[in-house]
């Protein structure tokens, strides 16, 4: 009669690990044909085919669920707890995280996945007719479904404090609405007084116009002059600009374009360019697991806003980048780029002024933009906020916060996608990862202090290396709260941020 190994053996942990690794590799693989059909939908999908995406995404959906829930996924993870503790650090940080992911696919029904999904899509056409006619109305009704939804979500997956804690542990684990909620009202709390000095002084001149042919080829040089491999990547337009990975050797990053502003196309692309520069330098070894992406949102949104604003909106980055933006923009609409200067430029590219859109608020007020998101969510997820006030509720907030009033739905309460996509408890990331983004470059300052001189001469290897070695080797096998311990010696705290933004505003503004 054969004998199966003992469970704790060196043979039962290299099957164990084998099975594991095949399932990991298939779940990633299903993920990638949902995230290039999502990309599809966004960029080059014609509009009437939203209702036959719905049905594919859908059923895709419930194909990775099935895979996620099946008897060899419970075997795997039935075996799992016992191997756990005989396993090396490494491979037992993978199987947590395999853990995790099955525990959090068991908690939901079939039916709400696949119903999610078909939703979420077409509620992304509706909300992209809405903000195309400024009619909130024709996307309500599915925000109210995707609100439902999420709810349901919350308490399938069950939380300690606060439904919002279920939905938000899926972008940032660990962190809690108790903690998020606090922080970042303090943040807001102690930039008020620098707005209100800031606001004091003449603003800078803006950037003159430019056409969008121009911006794109301008930013697209920009990306790949810092290390965007287009061999593995692709640039493109959409609605709201996003990044897609597909696998390290597949990242697609968009970006959408103003005329009258050349930041929104040019600093879309650097944020996007931050979160493709991660994903392309996951290593080899990690792509097929669930370690093969970044540790947290907010740790990927560190690394959008650290090219974005701490690299590309800082002096010695306009210094290099200056003759670029001449020579693609100088003459464009009649205006004479050639006169701006470096200062001017550096000055335009860090103004602090309240602003309706998000995607292109400065430094400063982009935390009040994320605080007001956070109430209307939890307001909504609560049942305190009904879908039918948000567009008031949004105003009222936005002029409270920053003394303004959008004019209309579409710079209100319909410019940002994440609803939409059912992304309720994404936008404390930002926030997050501006914080996370500032604590990172004073440790860079300090490990590389000469850094600055290699940005200005165009060099970003020495800083790309440092990030490699850092932050994108390890994917997702640490925690946020791991990696900040390890990087910076420190727990999250936003003093960093709060020298960093002074000490340039010090420079913007002479104060």
């Amino acid at each position: 009669m054969s004998m199966l190994p003992p469970r704790s053996s060196p043979r039962a942990r290299h099957y164990f690990w084998r099975e594991l690794t095949e399932l990991m590799r298939r779940i990633r693989s299903l993920r990638s044909a949902l995230a290039l059909l999502s990309w599809d939908q966004e960029t080059f999908m014609p509009v009437k085919a939203a209702e036959r995406r719905a049905e594919h995404l859908a059923v895709l959906e419930e194909l990775l669920h099935r895979e996620l829930t099946s008897p060899r996924a419970r075997r795997l993870a039935d075996r799992a707890q016992v191997l756990l503790p005989s396993l090396p650090e490494r491979e037992q940080r993978l199987v947590r995280l395999f853990l995790r992911e099955y525990r959090r696919a068991r908690a939901l029904p079939a039916r709400l996945v696949s119903e999610l999904a078909r939703t979420q899509a077409l509620a992304v056409e509706s909300w992209r007719a809405a903000r195309r006619e400024n009619a909130f109305h024709l996307f309500a009704p599915h925000l109210e479904r995707l609100v439902a939804l999420k709810r349901e979500q919350a308490e399938h997956y069950g939380y300690a404090e606060h439904p919002y804690d279920a939905l938000l542990d899926l972008y940032e684990p660990g962190m809690r609405l108790s903690q998020v909620r606090p922080l970042l009202e303090e943040l807001v709390q102690q930039l008020q007084p620098v707005l209100t000095r800031v606001l004091e002084s003449p603003p800078p001149q803006p950037l003159p116009p430019a056409p969008c042919t121009a911006q794109f080829v301008l930013g697209r040089e920009l990306c790949i002059a810092i290390g965007f491999d287009p061999q593995r990547g692709r640039i493109d337009t959409s609605t709201h600009p996003f990044c897609t990975a597909l696998s390290p050797e597949d990242v697609r990053i968009t970006t959408r374009c103003s005329e009258d502003d050349p930041q929104v196309c040019i600093f879309s692309l650097l944020h996007e360019l931050g979160h493709a520069l991660y994903d392309q330098n996951i290593p080899a070894e990690l792509a097929h697991t669930f370690a093969g992406e970044g540790a947290s949102m907010g740790i990927h949104e560190s690394q959008a806003l650290f090219w974005e604003d701490i690299i590309g909106r800082s002096l010695a980055f306009c210094r290099w980048s200056f003759p670029l933006w001449r020579r693609y923009l100088d003459g464009m609409l009649g205006t004479p780029w050639g006169r701006l200067s470096v200062e001017e430029l550096f000055r335009a590219l860090n103004a602090v002024r309240p602003s309706l859109i998000r995607t292109e608020a400065d430094e400063v007020t982009y935390h009040f933009h994320i605080v007001l998101r956070l109430e209307l969510e939890e307001g909504l997820l609560t049942g305190r906020l009904s879908v039918a006030d948000l567009p008031e509720a949004w105003s009222a907030g936005m002029e409270r916060l920053l003394g303004i009033r959008p004019p209309d739905d579409r710079s209100g309460c319909l410019q940002d996608i994440h609803w939409s996509l059912g992304d309720f408890g994404y936008f404390p990331s930002y926030s997050l990862g501006k914080l996370y983004a500032a604590m990172f470059w004073r440790k860079i300052q300090h490990d590389l202090p000469d850094i600055e001189e290699h940005i200005e001469r165009g060099h970003f290897r020495t800083l790309l290396d440092w990030l490699r070695h850092n932050l994108y080797s390890v994917g997702a096998l640490e925690t946020p709260a791991e990696i900040l311990q390890r990087v910076t010696g420190k727990a999250l705290t936003s003093e960093d941020f709060l020298a960093y933004i002074t000490a340039k505003l010090r420079l913007v503004y002479g104060a």
